[in-house]
């Protein structure tokens, strides 16, 4: 998404702050930005104060690899009571996963929001939800863990849309809406497009520049930004709206509004 903007010499006055979801939804919500990719579920929570870019999202029709449930069982029934512990990281991952063991699994285990570190993890829980590059990394090397072997891995991008047929939409962009005119005015959202279109053209680099500080494989890399989808589509939105209706019973789609119209 910010490929042309990273590449470019100038980027017009725009301070680029990096950090994990929750802390790009706090900082939004604080205005400490203006402007960023918060959880999907962070955004329904304060959909008021928040205006939603169109065609800007991290949205996964099928597998994530990214958001993923290590367990010492290979059956989320065997989870039920359970303890498992959630990355402290991310909202949409987190009740993702409590959507999933509710409404599609029928159990009821006992979340623990823990720092992401597997073996810290499973070492007083049964399961362990990790997001991010600890995530690809984790999934794809499928290590042993002390007390466990090598865990059951489950990717929630995976279980979502094997159960309702549709993909599940982990980021969107959004502005905060006592800033979206100047937002509008400003030419931001033009080149946050521009910057996209860049960035679908140059997977491989984008791969190749990630490899050494992730320790994987350029083309596991460049694979894994492929698997997703960056648009807010349609159905990319009926997944969401089905979701945030799961987790959020209070959440009305009408409250949506948008920095422009679609």
């Amino acid at each position: 998404m910010y490929y042309g903007l990273l590449h470019e010499e100038e980027h017009n006055n725009i301070n680029i702050v990096t950090g994990v979801p929750t802390y790009l939804n706090a900082a939004l919500l604080s205005g400490e930005v203006d402007l960023s990719c918060i959880s999907g579920y962070a955004y329904a929570e304060h959909c008021k104060e928040f205006r939603l870019i169109p065609h800007l999202s991290i949205s996964a029709p099928g597998a994530v690899e990214s958001v993923l449930l290590f367990s010492r069982y290979d059956d989320w029934q065997e989870l039920d009571g359970k303890r498992v512990a959630v990355t402290n990281h991310s909202a949409s991952a987190v009740n993702l996963l409590r959507v999933l063991c509710k409404h599609r699994y029928h159990i009821e285990p006992q979340f623990v929001t823990m720092p992401s570190d597997l073996d810290a993890m499973f070492a007083t829980c049964d399961a362990a939800l990790v997001i991010g590059d600890m995530a690809l990394v984790e999934g794809t090397r499928r290590r042993e863990i002390a007390g466990v072997g090598i865990p059951s891995i489950f990717d929630l991008g995976q279980e979502w849309a094997d159960w309702t047929g549709l993909p599940f939409v982990f980021g969107v962009w959004a502005a905060r809406a006592d800033r979206a005119d100047v937002i509008r005015r400003s030419g931001i959202l033009e080149q946050l497009y521009c910057s996209k279109a860049e960035g679908l053209a140059h997977i491989d680099d984008i791969g190749k520049e990630a490899a050494p500080r992730i320790g994987l494989p350029e083309e596991v890399c460049a694979h894994y930004l492929r698997q997703m989808t960056y648009d807010l589509s349609d159905l990319d939105l009926e997944g969401w709206r089905l979701f945030l209706e799961l987790s959020l019973p209070d959440f009305r789609w009408g409250d949506i509004r948008w920095v422009w119209d679609r």
